[in-house]
């Protein structure tokens, strides 16, 4: 091949100098304005150029919203565990509350009559389904000193005796059964009488045994008498709400309301001796 003239060389070199600088000029941002070419381009290509940012900006916030509902749901769910475990954990420590202020009067209890009476705590775990105010269960028995007969309290009262034990359980007779009699006294007059169950359906206790112009009336504080041999003496069992004939015009009988709520019985004591008596 023929080589190129050196004058041939020169005109190229300055031709194409030239149309760089033509093209900076044309196309650089300094320029006073675009040329034909550029603006036919242009406003050919802008109704596409819109159409495709508009879907771009479309399709961007479809997927920013979609992540942002996942990121939410799963920020819910997380914040639902949370109040569900709180509520969990609130409810247990409510639980605790009340089991600390039951124990403490429990406590209350043993320490004001501990120099008259050897008491043992017991939780109650059960309750009999066929009468529910009858008996109950207790979880202590035999191996820890229980015997049939002992009496059974509460921080508020007289709750019944024991009837029969197993190595770790007990059954208790409430004071509202019809065979859970208890010899008692009115603390006021010092009228003595028997208190026994009205009947299965109801907590209420009637003293019975009263003389007709026996001192009882309205709000008397009704107690243990001690006789019988099972409840010892001054033991707190309820208090008059009123009192009425019987029908032989000879004696009458005082409906009492027990200081203890037997629905609600969990804690009680057990007295498994006497003492300085």
């Amino acid at each position: 091949m023929r080589r190129l003239s050196k004058s041939k060389v020169f005109f190229l070199a300055i031709v194409v100098v030239l149309a760089l600088v033509l093209l900076i000029k044309f196309t650089g941002f300094e320029r006073p304005g675009l040329n034909f070419a550029e603006v036919f381009l242009r406003e050919a290509l802008a109704p596409a150029q819109g159409a495709v940012t508009t879907a771009a900006s479309k399709v961007d916030s479809f997927f920013n919203a979609a992540f942002s509902f996942i990121k939410i749901r799963s920020e819910n769910e997380e914040l639902k565990k949370t109040i569900e475990k709180l509520k969990e954990e609130n409810a247990v420590l409510k639980e605790y509350r009340e089991e600390n202020i039951r124990l403490k009067k429990l406590l209350g209890l043993m320490e004001t009559i501990d120099g008259h009476y050897d008491l043992t705590a017991a939780r109650v775990i059960g309750r009999n389904p066929e009468n529910w105010h009858s008996t109950l269960t207790i979880d202590k028995g035999y191996r820890h000193g229980i015997e049939k007969n002992m009496p059974v309290i509460s921080e508020r009262g007289v709750v019944g005796r024991i009837t029969n034990v197993s190595a770790n359980t007990s059954e208790v007779l409430l004071i509202t059964d019809r065979e859970g009699a208890v010899a008692a006294l009115v603390q006021q007059t010092r009228t003595p009488g028997v208190v026994e169950g009205l009947g299965p359906n109801t907590d209420e206790l009637q003293l019975i045994h009263l003389p007709y112009d026996a001192p009882v009336g309205k709000n008397h504080v009704v107690i243990t008498s001690g006789l019988g041999g099972i409840f010892p003496k001054g033991l707190r069992i309820g208090y008059v709400k009123g009192v009425y004939p019987e029908a032989n015009g000879l004696m009458k009988r005082a409906i009492v309301e027990p200081f203890v709520d037997f629905d609600r019985l969990e804690e009680v004591l057990i007295v498994t001796g006497v003492k300085n008596q």
